[in-house]
């Protein structure tokens, strides 16, 4: 990766995703080195980089599995939890 390609994405994510503006005058000039540079003036090629840096730094939504498994997970510790509390809470009575 060259080194504007890198400072185009570093400055595409702060700028334009994380602060949601316009592209300055640095993202400009880099963008039209880039497109004319290494995307051989093909404006397509420059707009499945923009498409990757998006893809790559936006927040995924969990899926229905994603997020049924994690249920399922803290539903087994609360349950472990709660067995190991009433094994303590039965010793404890038992042993007075």
């Amino acid at each position: 990766m060259t080194e504007q390609l890198q400072r185009f994405k570093e400055l595409y994510i702060s700028l334009v995703i994380e602060q949601g503006l316009a592209m300055d005058d640095e993202m400009l000039a880099l963008f039209e080195e880039l497109l004319a540079g290494e995307f051989d003036d093909n404006p397509e090629k420059m707009d499945e980089l923009i498409a990757e840096i998006i893809a790559e730094n936006s927040l995924q939504e969990p899926t229905l599995e994603d997020t049924v498994k994690n249920l399922q997970t803290e539903n087994a510790m609360l349950k472990g939890s709660v067995m190991e509390l009433s094994s303590y809470l039965l010793n404890r009575m038992g042993g007075e």
